[in-house]
């Protein structure tokens, strides 16, 4: 007998699901759901498993709900979209706690508040392992959607915050679990929270797609290294960014230092920030920077869009070297 009640949990769900919304007409209840479709929709679904892709012995249920939904309005704000409604599909094992589950789905349903999107359907099944899929149905603005293959030779190029925080933290957590020792790094918090807990840029993409100046854009989910050369591949352009150029928080020097692994490593290659990558239309830079001055502590341009082929990382002594596609892999 399952430690959890499929009906116990489909309880839950309708209760905290109960209301109108904007556009439902038909919830959790029926054999689908019904929504109403004036315009395009913009769908994304992510599948999370167990040992692969989050670890419950580090990674708290609560905050597990917040992030399995986080990583799918990530992709609806790298399209400059809002979400309106999920979908999820549970598969759980037999003997996981009630408790557990009960506090995945409050993180959930806290995420979901948050950002005006409502849960309206899903399964749940018996398995041998736990995989947790989420599908996310938004909305793009009016002036369409923000595409990958539309970066075009002289944009420039730009992150709206930190790299490599949610990798470093990740490994933290990691080293801890293998030592057993307390993470003692200054402002490892930072970084933890980068992992466990990140949050989409929905009003950020909402902003720059609204702003006619955004030619492409991704979210960072597998590194810059490997983002930004999706970007450059699907636009058949090529890309040069600044090593001197790429921001990363400060608490990234000393938690590094105590890891023993290159600085670079994290700021390109590690994967789960959600940052968004993007390019700015070529001679719009200024006209871009007033726009979203809202933004200026936050948003950085770290290189340009040229002919060609790959990614490029000029380096602080003046060197050049490719770094295409090598940022995590699932």
């Amino acid at each position: 007998m399952a430690a959890w009640s499929e009906r116990r949990l489909i309880e839950k769900i309708q209760k905290a699901s109960s209301g109108s919304k904007r556009g439902l007409l038909k919830s959790i209840g029926d054999d689908c759901c019904e929504v109403v479709a004036s315009g395009s929709f913009l769908i994304s679904t992510d599948s999370l498993v167990d040992g692969i892709h989050f670890n419950r012995l580090f990674h708290p249920a609560h905050l597990l709900g917040r992030k399995s939904v986080a990583v799918n309005l990530s992709d609806i704000a790298a399209m400059g979209g809002r979400p309106r409604f999920i979908l999820l599909s549970l598969c759980l094992p037999v003997d996981i706690q009630w408790e557990w589950i009960s506090n995945w789905l409050d993180g959930v349903l806290e995420i979901l508040d948050e950002y005006d999107c409502v849960l309206i359907g899903g399964d749940t099944v018996q398995a041998k392992e736990l995989v947790l899929t989420v599908t996310v149905l938004g909305e793009p603005l009016e002036t369409g959607a923000i595409y990958r293959n539309t970066a075009e030779v002289g944009d420039t190029v730009w992150v709206s915050g930190p790299l490599g925080s949610a990798g470093c933290g990740l490994k933290l957590l990691m080293e801890q679990l293998e030592t057993g020792k307390k993470i003692t790094s200054k402002g490892a918090d930072i970084l933890l929270a980068a992992h466990l807990n990140p949050r989409p840029q929905i009003e950020l993409g909402l902003q720059l797609a609204g702003s006619g100046m955004v030619t492409a854009m991704q979210d960072i989910s597998d590194g810059i290294a490997t983002d930004l050369a999706h970007i450059c591949k699907a636009s058949v352009v090529s890309a040069t960014i600044l090593e001197a150029s790429l921001p990363f928080s400060p608490e990234l020097i000393p938690a590094a230092a105590t890891l023993e692994t290159a600085r670079e490593d994290f700021i390109l290659r590690a994967g789960e920030d959600y940052e968004l990558v993007f390019t700015v239309k070529h001679g719009a830079e200024t006209d871009f920077r007033n726009r979203l001055e809202g933004y200026a502590d936050t948003l950085v341009k770290i290189g340009e869009i040229r002919s060609g082929k790959g990614l490029f990382l000029q380096k602080d002594d003046g060197t050049t070297k490719e770094i295409s596609f090598q940022g995590y892999e699932h």
